[in-house]
């Protein structure tokens, strides 16, 4: 592989120039510019990005990590920190699963690969989340951890819980189950308060079986669902953690797999375009992914730009409860 001396070399121009070169110096004279771009097309030279990024201690990347990339939630985030970086003026983005373990990113962060990590959704524990906070730019998106010097930019989850029960309440519905999502998250946890509360003010007492929580993914809702209903519990209302369980339980009482009445309340939790494509449409809480997405690139290139490792913020944008068909 070639070498910015072989480059030097051939364009019999200096070390420093060929550098300045390759930083887009404008100071650089055209004649030696030129000689230096044919030299490194000659020589085929590709520039050693990890050691440059190393010895400028940036990458201008960020990571984005998050749980799936098949939610549709999670992609209407990621258009809008899309959307961000094209603002930024010279920043990237790479895209990472939960599939990937947690040392790979703080692998990423140390070797200065990327410049800060954007975590959508509670990928990781606690403990990790914290130990990446202290020492490098983190932001969390949609989630946080209670009493972390975190930023994180999120809607409030307890109001809008409490809104969708209210609105099952008023419609009559007293048998209310929230199917929550898998993890104990802090949006699970918020919700869940917000939904408790709603049914205190109405004057409803909280029974465990209205919280359900499938651990092994949507398959597993309509086992819980048909348990309670055969034991002969009643369900007249139904509050789900996303657009996509809401989807799920519809399609099992279309087909009678899931014993429901199909009168039974329903509202979900994102907003996405699966609410308009069902039959009956999805009331839910519209949460605003694309400015989620966009507000969190832009707090954590803040972090990045003025050095404020330690230095959190909070964001809290507006919901909005929208009823259409359920």
């Amino acid at each position: 592989m070639s070498s910015v001396k072989d480059v030097a070399k051939l364009a019999e121009v200096s070390v420093a120039t060929v550098s300045r070169v390759l930083n887009q110096d404008p100071t650089v004279k055209t004649k030696n510019r030129l000689k230096v771009l044919k030299a490194i097309d000659e020589l085929h030279f590709s520039p050693n990005i990890l050691a440059k990024n190393l010895r400028k201690k940036s990458s201008s990347t960020i990571v984005i990590v998050m749980s799936s990339i098949s939610n549709p939630f999670f992609a209407d985030i990621v258009k809008g920190a899309q959307e961000a970086i094209r603002d930024s003026n010279g920043y990237n983005m790479i895209i990472g699963t939960t599939e990937w373990q947690a040392d790979t990113y703080r692998n990423m962060l140390r070797t200065n690969q990327v410049d800060g990590i954007l975590v959508i959704s509670s990928w990781a524990n606690e403990q990790t989340i914290q130990d990446l906070n202290a020492h490098y730019p983190v932001v969390m998106c949609n989630e946080y951890y209670e009493n972390m010097n975190l930023s994180y930019v999120a809607i409030d989850n307890r109001k809008a819980s409490y809104d969708a029960a209210c609105e099952l309440l008023q419609r009559g519905c007293k048998h209310i189950v929230y199917v929550a999502g898998a993890k104990d998250s802090s949006s699970v946890k918020d919700r869940l308060g917000g939904f408790k509360q709603a049914l205190a003010d109405a004057g409803v007492t909280f029974q465990p079986h209205f919280f359900v929580q499938p651990k092994k993914g949507r398959e597993e809702i309509g086992t819980l669902l048909n348990d309670m209903v055969d034991r002969g519990i009643p369900i007249d209302g139904l509050l789900t953690h996303s657009d996509l369980y809401a989807a799920h339980i519809l399609k099992g009482m279309e087909d009678r797999t899931i014993h429901l009445d199909r009168k039974t309340g329903l509202i979900s939790f994102a907003g996405t375009f699966v609410t308009q494509i069902t039959s009956p449409r999805i009331s839910s809480i519209v949460q605003p992914a694309y400015e989620l997405g966009f507000t969190s690139v832009q707090l954590l290139l803040r972090k990045i730009k003025n050095k404020e490792i330690h230095k959190s913020k909070q964001v809290i944008l507006n919901h909005q409860l929208v009823i259409r068909e359920t």
